[in-house]
């Protein structure tokens, strides 16, 4: 087996950095015109703000890890990348649908299911490239 630099995943994992430290941003932009320290203080701007970074944060760490133990291990080529382009899609119609006066609304909705679905194929296709090794 030939090492192959997980370039598919580092190109998801800068663009996903770079998208958290804009919503890292917001969210600053937004505690200092509610002069807002700690916490949302009732504060529905500053609320949703502290959402749209932290939902990636909870989901972009697990993913990208994935995404390059996968690409390590062999799972590369064009369907991996089709993962990664999907994810990223997925996070940026979630933070567009909680970025909308009605947080229920199609964006959002689509986020999650295109997020949900890409999570079940990354793991899927972990679990198989890993065994397929074992034996």
């Amino acid at each position: 087996m030939t090492f192959a630099p997980p370039y598919v995943s580092a190109l998801t994992a800068g663009i996903v950095i770079i998208m958290q430290m804009a919503l890292m941003y917001a969210v600053v932009v937004e505690r200092r015109r509610n002069r807002q320290s700690v916490g949302d203080g009732g504060h529905k701007s500053l609320l949703l703000a502290i959402r749209r970074h932290g939902n990636l944060a909870e989901n972009a760490g697990i993913f990208v890890a994935g995404f390059a133990l996968l690409e390590l291990i062999g799972g590369g080529g064009v369907g991996h990348a089709v993962l990664c382009a999907a994810f990223v899609l997925g996070r940026v119609a979630h933070v567009i649908g909680l970025s909308m006066k009605n947080t229920v609304n199609p964006w959002r909705v689509g986020g999650v299911v295109v997020t949900s679905i890409v999570g079940v194929g990354l793991g899927a296709r972990l679990v198989l490239a890993a065994v397929g090794h074992l034996w």
